[in-house]
């Protein structure tokens, strides 16, 4: 069985230059042993270091965390958040319909975070190599000249 683990998003990193700090562009998930998401980080961050070192404090706080479950009147869902110091440190992944659901998923992301695998942040490969590994595949697929069954 696969454990739970702390997964590295990015966004936008190859429009921002390297250093930048303006809203930042990494963050992370935590994924249960089934691949569901059971929560992430409430920012994002100008870069891995910062955001490991936002993850490792969440770790060590995690039982200092004080727990705020809301509910949107629109889409009736509720949702929770974790803040240490003041400040929001985790929030849920998706809305939930029931209270009950909600405060049950926040008990599992609770649980996981001392436990959770840390990996390690890869980058994201550049558009030219994916472009070249696609290009390469649909060239392979032309030279063979099978299409259909085979069956005249």
């Amino acid at each position: 069985m696969v454990p739970s683990r702390f997964l590295y998003v990015v966004r936008g990193a190859q429009r921002r230059p390297a250093g930048a700090a303006e809203g930042g562009c990494v963050g992370w998930r935590l994924v249960g042993s089934n691949h569901r998401e059971l929560g992430r980080s409430a920012e994002m961050y100008a870069g891995f270091a910062e955001c490991r070192a936002a993850l490792l404090r969440l770790r060590e706080r995690i039982g200092d965390a004080r727990v705020l479950l809301t509910t949107t009147e629109s889409a009736g869902g509720w949702s929770w958040r974790l803040e240490i110091d003041g400040r929001a440190a985790a929030v849920a992944g998706r809305p939930y319909q029931r209270q009950r659901d909600c405060q049950y998923n926040l008990g599992q992301f609770v649980n996981a975070v001392p436990v959770a695998e840390l990996t390690e942040p890869t980058l994201p490969r550049a558009k030219e190599e994916r472009a070249v590994r696609v290009r390469t595949a649909a060239e392979d697929r032309g030279v063979t000249g099978r299409t259909g069954s085979g069956v005249k």
